[in-house]
């Protein structure tokens, strides 16, 4: 009988342990005294369902939605900019390519 493999995908197992660590990070601002917090840069959803099961993608994003919910915190990305690459390398000429991320900041409310 013939095994059949589930194709899977690539994962970035540095990026994984980013992602994975950024409830804690959170965490530790709700805790700290710090107004402002850059959390993640990169391109949060998409960076999470590339290298997360739709399963853990969903878990994630869950338990992301309650510190959005949190009144005290408030959320915003700002648009880095655009990361050019590929125009020339030993091998020769290769297609430009711009490569776009956020960074994804939390803000702490001011009382009042």
């Amino acid at each position: 009988m013939q095994q059949v493999r589930k194709k899977s995908k690539e994962l970035d197992h540095y990026l994984k342990s980013v992602i994975s660590a950024v409830p804690k990070k959170l965490d530790n601002f709700i805790e700290g005294s710090d107004k402002t917090m850059t959390y993640y840069t990169g391109n949060w959803a998409t960076d999470v369902l590339n290298n997360f099961t739709e399963k853990q993608s969903e878990k994630i994003f869950k338990t992301m939605s309650k510190y959005m919910d949190n009144n005290g915190l408030q959320f915003f990305q700002k648009k880095n900019k655009n990361i050019e690459i590929g125009t020339w390398s030993e091998y020769g000429e290769n297609e430009p390519e711009s490569i776009s991320s956020y960074d994804y900041i939390v803000i702490r409310r001011a009382n009042g």
